[in-house]
């Protein structure tokens, strides 16, 4: 136990000496919440204040062209630049202007368009994957046109262009009208945890493949065994995960008192029956892929070579990240439940869904629990991986090594040979 503990102590100095540690606890969150809070804010404040006519010459960044056989289009309206524009008698020549690439679109407008309401587009080069760009600067003029009334046509396309919300509602979720929290709350719950896990659970890739690097192993390994180095490595990286999730923690709650409205909603889901079950399925989370990396660890001659398998390791906990519209769109749905009780992706996916919405009351338990008889399991392995012959060797790491640490049967060249 005492040879533990001094792994332990070890690996906290090592870590928490690092200024690249400190780096990271303190300006990770701050980016994750400046980037995900930031552009949904910038991008709503700036719909919120662009005008229809800004939209309007948007849509047009070529010349378009107009054939009007139905006489319809009397005049523009005034926040439409004419030269944006261009008529002409009949379809054959739109078509001429066309093939000379004077034109990318017309509009045909058919002698019957009262009767059938019927409008005509000719591009010049169609692409079926491709969006033909939204209509909105013709409409505009057309409607101008039927009705009389510039103004008029300008509100059939934004109705409402100077809505208000007075949030009055208690509960978060019925306080949150613009949606900014219900999707920016569970994506960036699921960064933050990812990345803990993910950087954690590297740190103990980093220590095993280092300190076989620079010889540092064959030294430890005349006063410890091999479990006792493991398991030292995995509690101390696992006291600096928690150390990282306090700081976060902590910041939120502080920044919950004077940060604007969307910040203190969103922070509002940090409940302590949700902070509870954070801390329980990061530590489980912590183990799990800590233990797996810190078995690739053993068996890899060089931090770079390790690296080059740990992707593959962190894939089942990336992949709720690809798919997390699913978190928000649909929480309780068939994929993001099996995803949060599948023990490999449930520390991101479980802590995503309790911060999306109400989730079943024996679905975290059970996830909770499928996900610790899955880290014993792996824990359990990856002590077998844990050898003296494992950690000394300099051996490549291939399938054939991974198969023979796994029936525990390697030497030190690599090569299957019983041990005693």
């Amino acid at each position: 136990m005492r040879n533990i503990l001094l792994v332990i102590k070890h690996e906290i100095r090592t870590t928490i000496g690092k200024r690249s540690f400190w780096i990271m606890t303190f300006m990770f969150p701050v980016l994750i919440v400046a980037l995900s809070f930031g552009s949904q804010l910038l991008a709503e404040k700036s719909f919120a204040n662009e005008e229809v006519a800004g939209v309007l010459r948007s849509e047009a960044a070529a010349i378009t062209g107009l054939v009007d056989e139905a006489g319809l289009i009397l005049h523009l309206p005034p926040d439409v630049p004419a030269k944006l524009l261009q008529t002409f008698p009949n379809q054959a020549s739109a078509q001429i202007a066309l093939e000379a690439n004077e034109l990318d679109r017309y509009y045909l407008i058919p002698e019957d368009f009262r009767q059938t309401g019927e409008v005509i587009l000719v591009v010049s080069d169609y692409s079926p994957l491709a969006n033909l760009s939204s209509n909105t600067l013709f409409k505009y003029i057309i409607d101008a046109n039927l009705i009389g009334d510039d103004a008029l046509a300008r509100l059939m396309i934004d109705p409402t262009p100077n809505e208000v919300f007075y949030p009055q509602a208690v509960d978060v979720q019925a306080e949150d009208d613009n949606g900014v929290t219900s999707f920016l709350v569970p994506y960036t719950t699921m960064m933050l945890f990812f990345m803990l896990i993910s950087m954690t659970g590297n740190m103990m890739l980093t220590s095993v493949t280092k300190e076989k690097e620079n010889r540092t192993m064959e030294v430890l390994l005349l006063s410890l065994r091999p479990r006792e180095l493991m398991a030292g490595k995995l509690l101390g990286l696992e006291i600096v995960a928690l150390l990282q999730m306090s700081i976060w923690l902590g910041g939120g709650l502080l920044a919950q008192g004077g940060g604007g409205q969307v910040l203190r909603s969103s922070l509002a889901a940090l409940t302590p029956s949700f902070v509870l079950w954070a801390l329980a399925y990061l530590m489980f989370g912590y183990l799990l892929y800590a233990s797996i990396l810190g078995a690739l660890g053993s068996l890899a001659p060089t931090a770079r070579e390790g690296a080059q398998f740990s992707f593959l390791v962190m894939l089942p906990l990336f992949i709720p990240l690809i798919l997390n519209t699913i978190f928000v769109e649909s929480p309780n749905g068939g994929l993001a439940t099996f995803l949060s009780l599948f023990p490999l992706s449930a520390p991101t996916s479980m802590v995503t869904r309790l911060v999306s919405d109400a989730v079943p009351a024996w679905q975290p338990i059970v996830g909770l629990v499928g996900l610790a008889v899955t880290t014993f399991f792996f824990i359990s392995l990856a002590a077998r991986f844990f050898r003296a012959d494992t950690l000394l060797s300099s051996a490549s790491l291939t399938r054939q090594r991974l198969l023979g640490a796994l029936l525990g049967k390697e030497n030190q060249e690599g090569r299957p040979s019983r041990l005693r």
